[in-house]
């Protein structure tokens, strides 16, 4: 679970209007980005007083973090109560793709807010780490339960290393899905980026001395 940073004794009255609050905003920034996204227009979408908007996020920079987060962990939550998860990580990684298909907002919320926001406010920023973190986290698990090798240290380091080679190569899908959504067929390209991680994996752990455990064997 994504455990965002504290921001003791502020509230808005109500779960309600606080995610009225927060759904404004996601709105926003998805269709119009962050520049142009303001509190007025939160407020009168949501139907929150301005001053209970800032009261309980400090500022516009806090709220959009809290908005990326919040999606995130929707996100996640999904993949988790989807089911069982394979034995074999790559088997799952292609199987993200009907996941995608639609355009998971918190991978757009973080991609928009971190590229305007990349020379400014560390709220943000760190906001998106910490999505990143609990991603690469997550992926690194299961790699590293695929691995056969006696020097845990390496093994995660390696496991860590391919988690932060697919979320780059999630990223460029997911962007090319936005710009030709037409030609870019996810399933396949998830497929293409599983084919490449396990073989960059074999390729490290080769390196390393290691390997990967035959297939369905469990730790």
């Amino acid at each position: 679970k994504i455990v965002p940073m504290p921001r003791p004794g502020r509230h808005i009255e109500g779960a309600q209007t606080r995610e009225r609050v927060l759904d404004a905003a996601a709105k926003f920034i998805s269709s119009h980005g962050y520049a142009a996204t303001s509190i007025a227009k939160i407020s009168k979408e949501s139907g929150a007083n301005p001053a209970s908007i800032y009261w309980a996020f400090e500022d516009k920079e806090a709220l959009f973090a809290a908005v990326m987060e919040r999606s995130a962990e929707s996100f996640f939550e999904t993949l988790r109560s989807a089911g069982p998860r394979s034995s074999d990580p790559w088997e799952a990684l292609t199987r993200l793709a009907k996941y995608f298909e639609e355009g998971p907002e918190f991978l757009r919320l973080l991609l928009v807010l971190s590229l305007e926001r990349r020379d400014g406010d560390p709220t943000v920023l760190e906001a998106a780490r910490r999505v990143r973190s609990h991603a690469v986290q997550d992926l690194a698990r299961g790699y590293a339960a695929a691995f056969e090798f006696r020097d845990a240290e390496q093994r995660d380091r390696i496991a860590e290393e391919l988690a932060r080679l697919t979320l780059m190569l999630i990223d460029g899908a997911f962007i090319a899905a936005q710009i030709e959504p037409d030609t870019t067929d996810l399933e396949r390209t998830f497929e293409v980026i599983a084919i490449s991680v396990k073989a960059v994996g074999d390729h490290l752990l080769e390196d390393a001395g290691g390997r990967r455990r035959p297939r369905g064997k469990s730790k």
